[in-house]
């Protein structure tokens, strides 16, 4: 499967514009706006999609482009996601062919539902900017293995505490964004030190659901 490519940056009057680190991409993106911002961070941090592309390319040079906001490959299957509402059909057409491919719209009535969530890994990944070493995936192992039901960020970085605290509490988030730890916590209340995580078990939510 060919990615598609990222299109320029399309800011509109008075839009914030976004410079941010994406460590599933291994490189920066340019985010337009908040609403496009907060949609990245939840395929960011979601640990079923592996990657995606921001402002991609259509597929089809021949058919108009509803001109998304990203395309990702979610457990291997592609979807594409545009911010806004979905486009009205009239009520007295035929019924529609099913698109392919699919567009999903996306709300901000439905991002605004996970705005803690997204607060949290709007602080959480920046500590993700280059930690992919052979040493650093051992420590995320040993701390995936550490984690009891009720343990928290403190507790792991107590229980490592000949590491460096910073590293071992990298090592936690790159545990949950890989989706190795899971933490209801971090949807219900601001992220901190007595977080808790537990390690994903097959009756366990991926910690974005």
């Amino acid at each position: 499967m060919t990615d598609p490519i990222a299109l320029p940056v399309r800011r509109l009057p008075k839009q914030t514009l976004h410079h941010v680190w994406a460590p599933k991409l291994n490189r920066a993106v340019v985010l337009a706006g908040r609403d496009q911002l907060h949609l990245w961070v939840m395929l960011e941090a979601h640990p079923e999609i592996s990657r995606y592309c921001e402002r991609p390319t259509w597929p089809d040079e021949n058919e108009t482009s509803p001109n998304p906001d990203f395309w990702a490959l979610r457990d291997g299957s592609a979807v594409w996601l545009a911010l806004g509402d979905s486009p009205q059909c009239d009520p007295n057409a035929a019924p529609p062919l099913p698109a392919v491919p699919y567009v999903a719209w996306v709300h901000a009535d439905a991002l605004n539902q996970h705005r803690v969530w997204i607060q949290n890994w709007l602080s959480l990944l920046p500590y993700l900017g280059a930690t992919s070493t052979p040493s650093f995936d051992s420590l995320v192992a040993l701390v995936v293995q550490a984690a009891d039901p009720g343990s928290c960020f403190d507790d792991l970085e107590r229980q490592f505490s000949a590491t460096d605290p910073l590293l071992v509490r990298t090592a936690v988030i790159a545990a949950l964004h890989q989706g190795l730890l899971v933490s209801q916590d971090l949807q219900r209340r601001q992220w901190d030190r007595s977080t808790r995580v537990s390690k994903l078990s097959k009756w366990s939510p991926h910690a974005t659901r």
